[in-house]
């Protein structure tokens, strides 16, 4: 199962100009110069192919709504910017309602330069660069003339629902699309993409606003992106350090062997190195991390990990095996979650699981002849779990909190070494 990186881990390069006029962004991918035809010749060819591609494109929107909206792009091209399309776009392939389908956010979109999380209800600023430090740790209330409650509204209309999907999907993705400019421009949320309006209020009640101005990204390396000169709130615990790495694991002092599990490429020469430890070494508790999971293929994950996991009595035992998961465990790793439930004694700790178990998905991809925007579509449906649940629930949840963040303290591992 692949994972639309269109979504919460939208990193992709960026340049300075707000329009696909002519140019080369930073990462030397060409910017389209598109007339007003070619977007029309776009449509066309997205209309025409995703019913044909998607395995049911209609399971949530009918076949009359979906031409209603293409047909409503259709006239509305003449007056909108290249921006204000593909975010019309996306809003089109969000009511497809799935995950996997979705229009990803081209290369010559931009970003503010802060990272963004939900911690229940209050948007908080987790790093910012230098320019920007007074946000660090401050939630967001408004942005433009729109407090955030309502920014979150019109945000949420370029990604499929919390029902389609769930809240916990919704938490994930949205803070990814609050920070691009030109989507907040084009659901009328800021004026002018080249300088918005944040208001925010600090942890004392003070209210202070910011006029922030985009940046263009760094190159992206293994769908990671270190800005220059991002301060982080605190230093990272445990499952926010090594970012680049798929799969890697740690010996902590109490003999509990902390296990990163990020991605599926090389997985089999990681696992292998992991078990070869294990079989060798006296070990307390093993903690399986799948928070920042978003997919691969599950199969795969079932063969280097689930199987010999199932196949080690000593190491297959409640109390000392346990997954942690999260609203950014996705797509295979949702399924490989379900699997050490379902095969094996693990204990699952943290959130919900963001993604719905039972969805369409496998996802496929085509690109736009003109625009060269990607489009996802998915290809199979999965019915992992046996009741038709809108999320997989942890057998002990912890959601995580602001204070423990802000001090750099992970609860859910806290609270794994304590038992």
């Amino acid at each position: 199962m692949k994972r639309i990186v269109s979504l919460s881990l939208m990193v992709m390069c960026l340049c300075n100009g707000r329009n696909a006029t002519a140019g080369v962004d930073p990462s030397g991918t060409r910017i389209p110069a598109l007339g007003k035809e070619q977007w029309r010749n776009d449509l066309h060819f997205f209309a025409r192919e995703m019913p044909r591609r998607h395995m049911n494109l209609f399971h949530s929107m009918s076949r009359e709504e979906f031409e209603r909206a293409v047909r409503e792009l259709e006239e509305a091209i003449p007056s909108l910017e290249d921006h204000q399309i593909v975010v019309r776009l996306q809003q089109i392939a969000a009511r497809v309602g799935d995950g996997h389908t979705g229009v990803h956010v081209p290369s010559w979109f931009q970003l503010y330069p802060l990272v963004l999380h939900w911690f229940g209800g209050e948007l908080r600023v987790t790093a910012a660069t230098k320019e920007y430090e007074r946000a660090l740790g401050a939630r967001i209330v408004g942005i433009g003339d729109l407090p955030i409650a309502e920014v979150e509204v019109r945000i949420r209309s370029c990604f499929p629902s919390a029902e389609a999907e769930n809240e916990w999907y919704a938490l994930s993705t949205s803070p990814a699309f609050i920070n691009r400019p030109e989507v907040l421009h084009a659901l009328g949320v800021v004026a002018d993409p080249a300088q918005a309006r944040f208001t925010f209020e600090d942890d004392q009640g003070d209210k202070f606003t910011l006029e922030l101005k985009p940046i263009a990204m760094p190159p992206v390396v293994r769908g990671n992106v270190a800005i220059p000169g991002m301060l982080p709130v605190a230093a990272p615990p445990l499952f926010r350090q090594k970012p680049a790495e798929r799969f890697w694991f740690d010996v902590l002092p109490d003999s509990t062997v902390y296990v990163s599990w990020r991605g599926y490429d090389g997985l089999g020469d990681q696992a292998r190195k992991l078990f070869r430890f294990l079989d060798s070494h006296p070990v307390k508790r093993v903690v399986i991390d799948l928070r920042q999971n978003g997919g691969g293929d599950f199969n795969v994950g079932r063969k280097h990990v689930i199987r010999p996991i199932r196949q080690r009595a000593a190491l297959n035992q409640k109390g000392r095996l346990f997954v942690i998961v999260g609203r950014r465990t996705y797509s295979a790793a949702l399924a490989n979650a379900v699997d050490f439930r379902k095969d094996t004694n693990a204990i699952l700790v943290g959130e919900p699981i963001g993604e719905r178990p039972n969805s369409f998905s496998e996802n496929d991809e085509l690109t736009l002849p003109n625009s060269r925007l990607v489009v996802s579509y998915s290809t199979r449906y999965y019915k992992f779990v046996d009741e038709d649940v809108p999320a997989v629930l942890p057998d002990v949840r912890i959601d995580p909190n602001w204070l423990d963040w802000r001090a750099g303290r992970d609860p859910v591992m806290d609270w794994i070494l304590q038992q």
